[in-house]
């Protein structure tokens, strides 16, 4: 095997330093597993949160129902996070056992080596005999070439202990890494049988709940045809504000197109007859803005979990009923304050029948819903920054259950806002 001078080994180490630097920039796939176990671990807390303020009460709610069934997959992907951290950890021992076994077999030759070049030094014997080697040269060019040949090769004596000491700290960090990974996956075991555990206790109340649930299909197949019937009304009348408040831009848009025209001396631009709506050029900004940050929207609460999400939805309890979700429905903690996903400007503020006070956010062409609050912190023409606080969310006077209904419009289209909303 061929030896490194203490240059090369130097480079090395740079060129490692500088690798681990870049690596560093961007989560490794350790760290996104922790990540998304600590995401999960947050929303089994909310769901306890959540289970904790409504258990004490006399009846079983859907609410609750939702939250366990979050808890229960939460829980179920928990578990998989964890397994997949002991197959990481196991690999990575794998690994340093691996860089164990190179770097010992790298010392035992540099070993065997040095070993050479000692027993060599031993034939030549003392210094007295180098210099008798140097002074039985011929002339003085053969005897400068002598001497440079003494020098090389006890410098490289010296450079063959250096890289045995460089391998040899090398193998006790590895080492060190072996000790360290092994308690990990010590520790990850551990947390598997820990939420194994859990799982099954947890399991069994969601199937208590359902059992319970059946028992009242009728009367919740009642309150269903209620919700239902409020989740249009707010649907049409939100359309309807967004319809409005489109056209508003697109008058305002052509008023300053008119205006641009008049002072350039130019043609007034000639009214559209296209479908779509106009926008100023500080909307069309701010709705492009709006846009390149889909998946980066933080969450309109601090903490919560999406009991119902976008789209058709089974009832617990109910032999095929469901129910259509224009948004997404956020179970949180009691009191838990309203935030703004974006800049924006406050288009309305109203309260409706069922969805108590209700703020739009207009963000260019896209709107943000905000409903069941029962304390707003902002009017019509407020502009708004991203997570400033707009209200509260209503406590069910019942219940006690908070639950925010969010919804993200484009033009007079409603969009999922899951896949718009961070991690």
């Amino acid at each position: 095997m061929r030896a490194w001078s203490s240059k090369q080994a130097l480079w090395m180490l740079a060129l490692v330093g500088a690798s681990f630097s870049m690596t560093g920039q961007q989560p490794t796939q350790k760290e996104k597993l922790e990540q998304r176990k600590t995401q999960l671990q947050k929303e089994i807390e909310v769901a306890n949160s959540i289970l904790k303020k409504t258990r004490a009460d006399r009846t079983l709610t859907l609410t609750q129902v939702r939250a366990l069934d979050k808890k229960v997959k939460a829980r179920e992907e928990l578990i998989h996070t964890v397994q997949q951290q002991i197959n990481q950890s196991d690999s990575e021992i794998k690994r340093l056992k691996s860089e164990i076994a190179r770097l010992e077999g790298e010392i035992k030759t540099l070993k065997e080596k040095y070993a050479g070049m000692l027993r060599e030094a031993q034939k030549r014997g003392s210094s007295t005999n180098a210099l008798a080697f140097v002074f039985a040269s011929d002339n003085i060019q053969q005897a400068l070439k002598r001497l440079y040949f003494l020098r090389q090769y006890s410098g490289f004596r010296q450079t063959q202990v250096e890289e045995i000491k460089v391998l040899q700290a090398e193998k006790a960090k590895v080492i060190q890494a072996i000790e360290e990974e092994q308690e990990l996956k010590r520790v990850l075991l551990g947390q598997e049988v820990a939420q194994k555990q859990e799982l099954l206790q947890e399991k069994r109340e969601h199937e208590l709940a359902m059992t319970k649930l059946k028992e009242k299909e009728s009367e919740i197949s009642t309150d269903i045809k209620k919700k239902k019937s409020e989740l249009l009304k707010l649907e049409k009348q939100i359309q309807k504000i967004i319809q409005e408040e489109l056209k508003r831009q697109q008058e305002e848009a052509r008023r300053q197109a008119e205006e641009r025209a008049k002072s350039s001396g130019s043609n007034p631009p000639t009214t559209s007859t296209s479908s779509s709506y106009g926008l100023t050029p500080e909307g069309a900004a701010l709705a492009k803005d709006f846009a390149s940050n889909k998946g980066k929207l933080p969450w309109p609460v601090e903490r919560g979990i999406i009991t119902q999400t976008f789209g058709e939805n089974p009832v617990p309890g109910t032999s095929g009923v469901t129910i259509k979700n224009p948004g997404v429905d956020i179970g949180t903690p009691s009191k838990s304050g309203v935030r703004a996903v974006f800049n924006g400007e406050v288009s309305t503020v109203v309260r409706i029948p069922g969805a108590n006070r209700v703020v739009l956010i207009r963000h260019g062409n896209y709107f943000t819903v905000y409903s069941n609050l029962d304390e707003v912190y902002v009017k019509t023409g407020d502009k708004v920054t991203t997570k400033q606080s707009i209200g509260r969310v209503a406590a069910d006077p019942e219940t006690g259950e908070s639950t925010l209904h969010f919804e993200l419009w484009m033009d007079t289209n409603n969009q999922d806002p899951k896949p718009w909303l961070g991690r």
